[in-house]
């Protein structure tokens, strides 16, 4: 899909043919509650058409427009990105860039995303962007890789009881343009 340059592997990692058994911590795991919406979103901002990426560069791109939507930060180190990068069709171990730059059109779209994604869940109450970032968004798990599938399993936390009333899909995650599925646990 790109060349080897734009695939060097991260400083410390290398590049494996072996599935990653122990798993990877994650901070943002959070993000599969807007599974529904991500396609809908990178058509929006045009980094998608029928259902493909249009450039390794817009792949890229989507892997930190998911981390802005979970922390409304448009700098993030790479070390925190597996998880985006997985629901983006890339391997962990491909390079993104640092920081995205985000137009404000763009953070208006992002933020209807959460206070659409807010209003169709009534259950966890008046909530803020904010709020719901740093209860539901910003969620640590566990993220390992099988031969036919990932696995995300989610910390639990007390409040979790609410996911059972929650409107959104997300047990298992399969995107066009990812090689395998991600199946959820998200115990309450």
């Amino acid at each position: 899909m790109g060349t080897s340059s734009e695939n060097e592997p991260l400083k410390g990692f290398k590049k494996r043919d072996i599935p990653i058994k122990q798993g990877i911590a994650v901070r943002n795991a959070g993000i599969i509650l807007l599974n529904s919406y991500i396609i809908m979103l990178f058509e929006r901002l045009e980094l998608i058409e029928d259902n493909r990426f249009t450039s390794i560069e817009n792949q890229k791109k989507a892997v930190q427009y998911l981390q802005y939507i979970v922390t409304g930060l448009t700098e993030t180190e790479e070390i925190y990105l597996p998880l985006n990068k997985i629901l983006c069709g890339l391997l962990f171990t491909d390079s993104v860039p640092g920081k995205i730059e985000i137009s404000p059109e763009n953070r208006s779209l992002i933020e209807s995303l959460i206070n659409a994604a807010i209003s169709h869940w009534p259950e966890i109450g008046k909530c803020s962007v904010d709020g719901f970032r740093g209860n539901w968004l910003v969620r640590d798990g566990i993220l390992t890789e099988l031969d036919e599938r990932w696995e995300l399993v989610i910390d639990k936390r007390a409040y979790d009881i609410l996911i059972t009333r929650s409107p959104f899909a997300f047990s298992i995650i399969k995107y066009p343009w990812m090689n395998k599925p991600l199946h959820v646990t998200w115990p309450y």
